[in-house]
């Protein structure tokens, strides 16, 4: 039996309380999963995207419209 199938099959003995609480919490580990592989992406997209001899302090300048 594979381990989908004995969650399945435990899950349908639980009492509706316990229904409710596990469904509660898989929303939330879903939402937690899926901001961190949102900030992985924007990592991966972000890494190398630095323009060489620009320094953080023009960076900072520009966002604070110095430039």
């Amino acid at each position: 039996m594979g381990t989908i199938t004995e969650i399945e099959t435990a899950i349908e003995h639980l009492p509706t309380p316990q229904v409710d609480e596990l469904a509660a919490w898989l929303e939330v580990h879903r939402a937690r999963r899926a901001a961190a592989l949102a900030a992985e992406e924007w990592l991966k997209r972000a890494r190398g995207a630095a323009l060489p001899d620009v320094t953080t302090a023009d960076v900072m300048a520009l966002t604070r419209g110095e430039e």
